[in-house]
């Protein structure tokens, strides 16, 4: 009911003079009131409504503990309720456009006895065959006027609704006759880029008597800037391939006593930086792969694939190489692992050995290969430690790369890599994007891997209490001219 109401008051509260003004359905010139009609702006309707369900849904309440707070209010939650409130509002807004339609100009076409069927046409839904039996024809075209319908649906396409279902009442014989179009008429909250403020929190003692402390905790939690206010390049980079992987849930693909912990926030830091690839980059969509929570077999074949493509490129082709997520050494060898989300920290045989990696992304000729690792290799990890029975840490030993292959880690030698819980990011993942953001991409190698050390060097012990160091690996080959090197 309060949907009902809330939709309601954004149609109506609307002035004379402005529904004068305002010649086609759709937004009106302040943002605010919505006009239901073929014109609508389906995602900035439902960004608003979902925007003002959410900033209600993550306030703390006056009698919530923070606690209480913190466990129903979270990123993960927030996906969910997002997908609920769109599907409310969708729901709602399909409603009324229902009710927007007049109905009583649809008009009856020819019959096709052959295929019984009548071409009904309409101004507003365009044209569509009803299915009707020869013996039912005559009866439903004498009783046109009279018909009744009874459910519709709709489903999107190019941000407007489409006849997706109608069925139509002959009250004269009691027939029912149904339109389907079979297509898909759920509608995903992917398909829009919400910018949500920050959840903020004060939480105050009770003032008990005169000399009672009170203190104030402040509890951030949200999307930050770097996530939503993305540079825009109108520069394409059509030979640039991408494959990136964030492996954050450990715990859904294992459940015995070795069991991996998650990886804080290694899904939201691979997909941001897939739009900043995209966006701010000029990278072709088709061009990137984004892995999320990612199997063994699932990363080494699309490796494979990334290989086969610069391949076929015939040494045209850069490749970037992005992975958010557990990375371990090998207790013998030292060798430093990639940790897939269905492998467990005691048994490496099935990870992804990061020399692999590397030989797959240069065995075949390209103008240049970017690596960025937010993964330590030390049994470290974001959440304290890796495995659940380790508590000694090993210094990987350090890959020697060639040909021109240049590798951005997130921290050295046993030092971990931790998250910036404030910003739902790693430390070194938020870091690289906010210097792609600031400087709109346009920045050198040298320049931002002097900015990293700055920047992670220094915030990591201020927020975390924990020293970590980005280093840059640059092959041999390309001995210093790597540092002149730019993505876009």
């Amino acid at each position: 009911m309060k949907n009902r109401i809330l939709f309601i008051l954004l149609i109506i509260v609307y002035s004379v003079t402005e529904v004068q003004s305002q010649k086609t359905e759709g937004i009106s010139s302040t943002g605010k009131v919505f006009i239901v009609g073929k014109n609508t702006d389906i995602n900035k309707f439902v960004k608003t409504y979902v925007e003002e369900k959410i900033s209600t849904w993550q306030k703390k309440g006056e009698y919530e503990k923070t606690a209480d707070y913190q466990s129903r209010v979270n990123e993960q939650l927030r996906s969910k309720k997002i997908q609920e409130y769109t599907d409310d509002a969708v729901v709602i807004l399909k409603k009324e456009y229902s009710r927007s339609i007049n109905w009583t100009n649809l008009q009856l076409g020819a019959f096709d006895a052959d295929n019984e069927a009548y071409l009904i046409t309409s101004q507003e839904l365009g044209n569509f065959a009803l299915p009707v039996s020869v013996a039912s024809a005559p009866s439903l075209k004498q009783n046109w006027s009279s018909i009744k319908i009874l459910n519709t649906d709709f489903y999107v396409s190019a941000n407007k609704f489409v006849l997706a279902k109608i069925e139509v009442f002959n009250p004269m014989d009691n027939k029912k006759f149904v339109y389907d179009s079979k297509q898909v008429t759920t509608y995903s909250a992917n398909n829009i880029q919400y910018n949500f403020g920050e959840i903020k929190v004060d939480v105050k003692d009770d003032k008990v008597v005169n000399n009672t402390k009170i203190t104030e905790t402040k509890t951030t939690m949200g999307r930050d800037v770097v996530d939503t206010d993305i540079p825009v390049s109108t520069f394409a980079k059509n030979n640039t391939y991408c494959l990136i992987i964030g492996n954050e849930d450990y715990s859904s693909n294992q459940t015995g006593i070795n069991s991996e912990m998650n990886v804080q926030f290694a899904v939201n830091d691979a997909k941001i930086f897939k739009e900043y690839c995209v966006k701010t980059f000029g990278i072709p969509e088709k061009n990137v792969t984004l892995l999320t929570n990612a199997t063994g077999s699932k990363m080494l074949q699309n490796i494979e694939l990334i290989s086969k493509i610069a391949k076929a490129n015939n040494g045209n082709a850069e490749l970037i190489f992005y992975y958010a997520g557990h990375g371990l050494p090998d207790e013998q060898t030292k060798e430093p692992y990639l940790i897939p989300v269905d492998v467990s920290g005691n048994d490496l045989k099935y990870a992804v050995k990061l020399m692999d990696v590397y030989k797959k992304l240069t065995e075949n000729p390209s103008n240049k290969v970017t690596v960025f690792l937010d993964a330590c290799f030390s049994g470290g990890a974001r959440n304290e430690s890796l495995l659940a029975l380790r508590r000694v840490k090993i210094k990987a030993k350090e890959n020697v790369v060639g040909n021109n292959l240049v590798v951005f880690t997130s921290s050295s030698g046993d030092e971990s890599s931790a998250p910036y819980k404030e910003k739902q990011h790693g430390m070194f993942t938020y870091y690289l994007l906010k210097k792609i953001q600031d400087s709109k991409g346009n920045c050198t190698y040298k320049e931002l891997e002097e900015y990293l050390k700055k920047e992670i060097s220094v915030n990591s012990l201020v927020i975390n209490k924990k020293q970590q160091t980005p280093q840059v690996i640059g092959s041999p080959d390309v001995e210093e001219k790597w540092k002149n090197w730019k993505i876009k």
